[in-house]
């Protein structure tokens, strides 16, 4: 699925950086649920990416051993400034003209469903950001 979400960026002009301090097979939780809220905030960055004049995508994938945690972190660039972060996780909001609004929300009942799970949402001038924390 990583790959498939990298070729797509490519093939949409995006310049994709990657890194990986992170042992996939070892995440503590189930695979499926990582792989549908992966697929997810590739999906939205994606989007927002191709749509911005940087067309930027950072993924970060590592293993914070001090703090019993690994962190898949998405960064990218995006021309929506004025997205509001604490509505986006609301059913139904959706910033994109023929877009349901359940993304986001779905990534929501995964981690109301998991106590070691969380996301963090950020932004700044030049980048939009997604921490996406799995404790062990």
């Amino acid at each position: 699925m990583i790959n498939s979400k990298y070729y797509q960026a490519q093939e949409d002009g995006i310049e994709v950086s990657m890194s990986f301090f992170l042992d996939l097979d070892k995440l503590n939780m189930n695979i499926y649920e990582f792989s549908k809220i992966l697929g997810i905030l590739l999906d939205n960055a994606i989007e927002a990416a191709r749509d911005s004049k940087e067309k930027i995508i950072n993924i970060t994938f590592r293993r914070e051993f001090n703090k019993h945690r690994d962190i898949v972190l998405i960064e990218n660039s995006y021309s929506n400034k004025d997205v509001n972060i604490d509505e986006i996780y609301k059913k139904g909001y959706s910033g994109k003209e023929n877009h349901t609004g359940l993304g986001l929300w779905e990534i929501h009942k995964f981690l109301s469903r998991n106590k070691n799970l969380n996301l963090y949402t950020s932004k700044n001038y030049d980048l939009f950001s997604q921490q996406f924390e799995i404790y062990f």
